[in-house]
């Protein structure tokens, strides 16, 4: 079993008005929280687990990059988060499989208290399940990241504007496995300046 991890950063932050990726809480850039989580994650277990982060600001790529991260870029954000996915997706099956079973795990860049324990316990107990679904939930409603099977990619694939892989989990209720967060605040998309710390990036 194998798990590519795709770090969608290529939004607009429409709602938070300005790029939420640059705003600093606790004095860090938003999108290096997540960043440095999954980037230990891969580490951990090289060779079984990757990360590949997809993006359309310069300033998230050049950071990305220097911490070690493959990035793609995305020059068609306007069509949504479908866009990034279907960006990730494309450039990761195209590498191959060697004959293994392939899973992609889609996260966001906007939840910056999601702890790298939460991941591996998430990875663990859906690698321990027969299902081929897996997402994190908190006080009973889905979240991100999601994980699928890699049978869903022709239907990832073919998702359009700005929806995510929720629409294809609405297909297969029966396959999903939900695996439950005991603080919700992990899963918390940070969309607005008052919920985050209130320091601008530089």
């Amino acid at each position: 079993m194998k798990i590519h991890m795709i770090l969608l950063m290529a939004g607009f932050s429409k709602r938070f008005g300005e790029n939420k990726l640059l705003y600093k809480i606790d004095g860090k850039p938003m999108y290096r929280y997540m960043a440095e989580v999954l980037s230990a994650v891969a580490g951990e277990q090289a060779g079984t687990v990757t990360l590949t982060a997809v993006t359309q600001h310069e300033a998230v790529r050049s950071g990305l990059k220097e911490m070690g991260i493959p990035v793609l870029w995305n020059p068609h954000s306007e069509r949504g988060i479908s866009s990034s996915l279907q960006i990730g997706l494309d450039a990761l099956q195209r590498k191959g499989t060697d004959g293994e079973t392939v899973y992609y795990a889609f996260f966001v860049g906007d939840q910056p208290y999601l702890q790298k324990k939460s991941v591996e316990d998430f990875f663990q107990a859906f690698s321990c399940q027969d299902k081929r679904i897996g997402c994190m939930s908190a006080d009973g409603r889905p979240g991100n990241p999601v994980i699928f099977h890699e049978m869903y990619a022709v239907e990832l694939m073919n998702l359009s504007g700005d929806v995510g892989g929720k629409q294809v989990m609405r297909r297969h209720p029966r396959d999903i496995f939900y695996y439950p967060i005991a603080d919700p605040r992990e899963l918390e998309d940070v969309d607005q300046k008052e919920k985050s710390g209130d320091e601008k990036m530089d």
